[in-house]
């Protein structure tokens, strides 16, 4: 989501709001993760909703409920709309909130990726992003959480990765040159030097950004 000029900090009240006062409860929705952009990106915030399964959102109950859910909470909702420039959405395959765990949680920085892949190579491209993680965890390093996009916008893949803050974030591990070279072999790169080279052979465009919590 992207705010109107001037209309961000209004836009951040009225989202929480919506929790506080039960919007999603009332639409037998789970509450987001709300991610506020802070470098790279365009856009202003980021919300990550579970919605376990299709046959689960989509249920005639659920829907009948959210239909319902706006009557008490039209008057926020509208001015939440009223905020919004830019809106985009996408459904996607990701870890469950179990597994995003307590680290999500408590995280103080998020490193967001989002990739378009060229045609056909989608899947060759996951396969990149668990092999990076691999390089990352073997050279002690924070791994990234992988969602698969689905329906809605044209993203294929975006990671989300957990930091305390920017300075772990850019912090780089003390190991020898020759670790970090093991490592990116054995996760199936040629080379280290060459690990984001074969990232970018498979995508079209890649929006990174690093964003922040809101709580």
């Amino acid at each position: 989501m992207r705010a109107a000029p001037g209309e961000l900090a209004a836009m951040i009240e009225d989202l929480q709001a919506l929790v506080a006062d039960g919007y999603y409860d009332a639409a037998d929705r789970q509450p987001p993760w709300i991610m506020r952009h802070s470098q790279g990106d365009h856009w202003d915030l980021m919300l990550l909703e579970p919605v376990t399964r299709y046959s689960d959102f989509f249920a005639e109950a659920r829907l009948i409920a959210a239909d319902n859910a706006p009557s008490t909470h039209n008057q926020r909702l509208t001015a939440l709309g009223s905020r919004t420039a830019f809106r985009e959405e996408l459904f996607a395959y990701g870890p469950s909130p179990s597994v995003l765990g307590q680290d999500f949680e408590t995280a103080g920085l998020y490193h967001i990726e989002m990739f378009r892949a060229l045609p056909g190579l989608k899947t060759t491209l996951i396969e990149q992003r668990e092999m990076e993680n691999a390089y990352l965890a073997d050279t002690s390093q924070v791994s990234n959480f992988i969602f698969t996009g689905d329906m809605g916008s044209d993203f294929d893949v975006f990671t989300i990765g957990t930091h305390d803050n920017l300075e772990s974030f850019a912090a780089s591990p003390d190991l020898p040159a020759e670790t970090f070279a093991q490592a990116a072999v054995d996760a199936g790169f040629e080379s280290r030097s060459t690990i984001g080279f074969y990232l970018r052979s498979l995508i079209t465009s890649h929006n990174d950004t690093l964003a922040t919590p809101v709580r």
